[in-house]
């Protein structure tokens, strides 16, 4: 079946299911899944929004702003897209030498959570590349100084200080170690 991806009728089911990751089950809690049952969405149209999604996103990846690299963690927990593994490695090793002391270890956590989902579905040396520079940017949070960009305060994030940094990072590198060890 051939679909017309330009055509304005697809406007709403395309909102809904990017909003919903996809879900059947998300939509089925905001009580939308059976009018999105009715649009007889193919699956390739499904598809084609994910991935533009996911392109979308990959592209907005940012220190500045968590917004992309969350939505690709969402967007994990509900599909099988190793690409976003891969997309956020990517990014972090080119972009995060210059970052501040939170937004290596924001990406720390979301890249423990992605190897965890994804493990089985990578190849080990992009298991192993995630994994080094997961524990590179957990070291560096560490060993050195605390530095914070404006908006980026300790308190969001429920930690008091350089100390209470250093605990979280040592529980997710723990964390980490276990899970490989596994």
């Amino acid at each position: 079946m051939v679909v017309d991806v330009t055509d304005t009728e697809w406007d709403v089911p395309k909102k809904w299911f990017v909003k919903y990751y996809g879900s059947a089950i998300q939509m089925h809690r905001e009580g939308i899944y059976a009018d999105y049952k009715r649009w007889e969405v193919p699956q390739e149209l499904e598809e084609l929004w994910m991935k533009e999604r996911m392109d979308q996103l990959s592209s907005e990846l940012s220190i500045m702003n968590w917004n992309a690299v969350d939505e690709l963690a969402l967007i994990a927990k509900h599909r099988t897209e190793p690409t976003i593994i891969t997309a956020i490695t990517a990014f972090a090793s080119r972009q995060l030498k210059s970052a501040d002391s939170m937004v290596r270890l924001v990406y720390a956590e979301r890249l423990i959570e992605l190897i965890k989902r994804y493990e089985s579905f990578i190849s080990m040396d992009k298991l192993r590349e995630a994994y080094q520079l997961t524990m590179d940017l957990l070291v560096d949070v560490a060993t050195k100084p605390l530095v914070l960009d404006p908006g980026h305060e300790l308190q969001q994030y429920g930690i008091k200080d350089k100390r209470g940094l250093n605990l979280r990072v040592e529980k997710n590198k723990e964390e980490i170690i276990r899970y490989f060890r596994n």
